[in-house]
């Protein structure tokens, strides 16, 4: 997909009532299967319904169609770790597939960032933080939004000493 239609995707969907989003993700779902944009907002409102399996091959199919999605391949392989690991939080285990593939980069690409910043929520009180905390703040899925304020807050010390990694 070309950057100008993309970002006109994403600006279409950010603009959209909260409550029309579902309806429109699933009318370009069926006219364009594999429409970036479309996948990688799917895979995570499925994380907030708590279907990981389904978040992954929505997000998989993203990052395929759309490399600079860099994330989407993050959160796919954290979604295929977390289905085998039922009761644990999102964050712990993002944490872990982040360090496992080796801290991989994220939300530096245009498309990316463009898609991120459409989607971006107020910022509280992040900005002292590491760039890490700051940057998986960034990504579209409220559940995982509130665990990173819950480790923060908290400064849990099995997450936070990942969070404050260096991204």
């Amino acid at each position: 997909m070309n950057r100008r239609r993309f970002a006109e995707t994403v600006r279409q969907y950010a603009q959209c009532p909260a409550d029309r989003l579902p309806e429109l993700l699933a009318e370009r779902l069926a006219t364009e299967p594999r429409c970036p944009a479309t996948r990688y907002l799917l895979g995570c409102r499925c994380y907030n319904q708590g279907q990981p399996a389904t978040a992954a091959r929505h997000l998989m199919i993203a990052h395929h169609a759309e490399p600079q999605l860099q994330s989407a391949a993050l959160l796919a392989f954290a979604g295929l770790n977390w289905v085998s690991r039922r009761g644990v939080a999102l964050l712990p285990v993002l944490l872990e597939t982040w360090e496992e593939f080796r801290r991989p980069e994220f939300d530096r690409l245009p498309k990316e960032r463009a898609l991120l910043d459409a989607f971006a929520a107020p910022d509280p009180g992040l900005a002292p933080l590491p760039p890490l905390a700051r940057r998986l703040w960034r990504l579209p899925i409220a559940m995982l939004r509130a665990q990173i304020r819950d480790a923060v807050l908290s400064r849990d010390a099995g997450l936070y000493p990942l969070l404050a990694a260096t991204a």
